[in-house]
């Protein structure tokens, strides 16, 4: 799916320290309570079923080899879709999970981190880097499935809210992009806002928005 990407922003920011020493897989939490079969669909039209579950500290998807080992997928470019319990993701540039769709507009939910080192100079202040993308660098191996953090990183995730329409443009999920992707019928988004308290950076919210936009298509 190609997507055209207009002005997207951050809805929700939360950032902590994580320190050296650490067990790194200690910081994971998951999208599902439990890893589970997903239906892969490759963009060469393939099909393929692993125990999957979306990492939403690394914002990557996980499966679970046949000797039982916990991996990333590593070439995510590569699929088209992953159905997992219900919910469908697909890869651009990182991994958006479809939370409402209709047969030509999706609300989806993107989420993404930055990581920093956290380095500590004269007087004990402390200093970030740069953005270094990915945490490989900053891992040793202690022991069989045992990984720990060689720095102390700085680690922020964002969540996004956007509407992808037709053609693939994406807008944020905010009350000018509601009204430009359903824009046959603005005077009833904007009459349904007046309305109605809705909270652009609260999930509920946005469905409830998204709901109304479709069952009242002009």
């Amino acid at each position: 799916m190609a997507l055209i990407l207009q002005g997207l922003y951050t809805r929700a920011q939360d950032t902590e320290i994580i320190h050296a020493g650490d067990i790194f897989s200690n910081y994971f939490t998951y999208r599902f309570p439990s890893f589970t079969d997903a239906t892969v669909q490759f963009k060469n039209g393939t099909l393929s079923i692993a125990k999957m579950n979306f990492n939403t500290f690394l914002c990557k998807m996980q499966f679970i080899d046949s000797t039982g080992d916990t991996l990333v997928l590593s070439k995510p470019e590569e699929i088209d879709s992953i159905r997992l319990n219900d919910r469908m993701f697909f890869y651009n540039k990182g991994y958006y999970e479809i939370i409402a769709e209709t047969d030509s507009v999706k609300l989806t939910i993107f989420r993404k981190i930055y990581i920093d080192v956290v380095s500590t100079g004269a007087l004990g202040l402390t200093s970030h880097t740069a953005n270094v993308g990915s945490f490989d660098s900053y891992i040793t191996t202690a022991g069989p499935k045992t990984l720990l953090l060689k720095n102390d990183l700085s680690v922020k995730k964002e969540t996004i809210y956007a509407l992808i329409g037709k053609n693939g443009i994406t807008v944020n999920a905010s009350r000018s992009g509601y009204l430009k992707i359903f824009a046959n019928n603005k005077k009833g988004i904007e009459n349904f806002l007046k309305l109605n308290k809705i909270n652009f950076s609260n999930q509920a919210d946005l469905e409830k928005l998204f709901l109304f936009c479709i069952q009242h298509k002009v």
